[in-house]
């Protein structure tokens, strides 16, 4: 009997859900962290392969907990740390388990599903085929990111992956956008119509397909700083229509259901660049047309050639690690490139003409 008392006293209480799903976030984030100060692996299934043993045993305990009033938010805050690792079982046990305790707070968290480049996560009744639907279409635009621009690093932490997050509403009154503030990875928040399928543009003429494509373009790159977008928001537009064009172009299937190019296409860019602009928008269009011509001068692959060249070279404003890049900068990576050079006394005619 003393025995099995001092055994009792020595194991203590079981930790509560709270603290196992505090435990599990914890570790998580450590590992996060670290990475990001000094990265250590080359992808984040590596990366979420070292998460200790200790960890993996708390998530463990807390799909396993009894039923308490503060089980349902446990689980939420290991789910959400979960997805900052990618780690897709212990999401899905996660998701599981909250699904038995609390169907609203499970449709809230929602479903996912991990590409080798992204994870995608669906939300407020988001389903599984349009999930697969819209990160289908998400490979097909990061495949033109390579293809046309030959860009392949989006990622402002090395090793960790982009994230997806599709959320359902019944009329899109926000268009997608940018998130930079996570501290460990780069979101794109979409929202979407459909639960099951992924069209566009939509029936009030939303041009989602294109939204992926523009997106991107902010993830790639951002110019100036917090204070001054010295693009004017036309690098984005310019990748965006160089993309939705090239895509239908060249994808054919992969790009049924998505019509955008009708009405979202660098043709149709340059109709409105022959166009004048009114006077808010001045400066965009000045933007706009000096990456036209550097596209017709140099060629999408020399410009995705200079942004990797900055990249290397760490020419960049580093803000939340976001990537901010100038102008200026640009059009030295621009000239120092083997077409560049060639090119030199046209691209600098260009820049001076913005």
């Amino acid at each position: 009997m003393l025995l099995l008392c001092l055994c009792t006293l020595a194991l203590g209480p079981a930790p509560d859900a709270s603290a196992l799903a505090k435990d599990y976030a914890a570790a998580v984030r450590e590992l996060n962290d670290a990475h990001a100060a000094k990265p250590v692996v080359k992808s984040e299934e590596e990366l979420a392969r070292r998460l200790p043993a200790a960890a993996e045993k708390a998530l463990a305990a807390l799909v396993k907990s009894k039923d308490a009033p503060e089980l349902a938010a446990a689980l939420v805050v290991a789910g959400e740390a979960a997805l900052d690792l990618d780690r897709m079982d212990d999401f899905e046990l996660v998701r599981a388990r909250l699904a038995q305790v609390a169907p609203g707070e499970a449709k809230q968290l929602g479903i996912a599903l991990s590409r080798p480049r992204f994870v995608a996560r669906g939300t407020d009744g988001v389903e599984q085929e349009g999930l697969a639907a819209i990160a289908d279409a998400f490979d097909v635009v990061l495949d033109g990111y390579r293809d046309v621009f030959g860009i392949t690093n989006f990622s402002k932490v090395p090793g960790k992956k982009l994230r997806l997050r599709a959320h359902l509403v019944d009329a899109i009154t926000r268009p997608p956008h940018f998130a930079p503030e996570f501290p460990w990875h780069s979101e794109i928040d979409f929202p979407v119509i459909e639960a099951k399928t992924f069209t566009s543009p939509t029936p009030k003429g939303q041009f989602l397909f294109y939204g992926l494509c523009h997106e991107l373009g902010h993830v790639v790159a951002m110019w100036g700083d917090t204070r001054n977008e010295e693009d004017r928001h036309a690098w984005a537009h310019y990748t965006g229509v160089v993309l939705v064009e090239e895509l239908t172009k060249a994808k054919g299937e992969a790009v049924k259901g998505l019509r955008d190019a009708r009405w979202r296409s660098l043709t149709k860019a340059r109709e409105e660049l022959a166009q004048p602009p009114d006077e808010e928008g001045k400066e965009r269009h000045r933007v706009m047309k000096l990456l036209v011509t550097l596209h017709d001068l140099v060629g999408p692959k020399t410009i995705g050639s200079a942004l990797n060249a900055l990249d290397d070279a760490g020419k960049h404003l580093r803000v939340n690690r976001v990537r901010y890049y100038s102008l200026a900068d640009f059009e030295k990576a621009l000239c120092a490139t083997d077409t560049g050079k060639k090119k030199a006394k046209e691209i600098a005619a260009a820049f001076a003409a913005r």
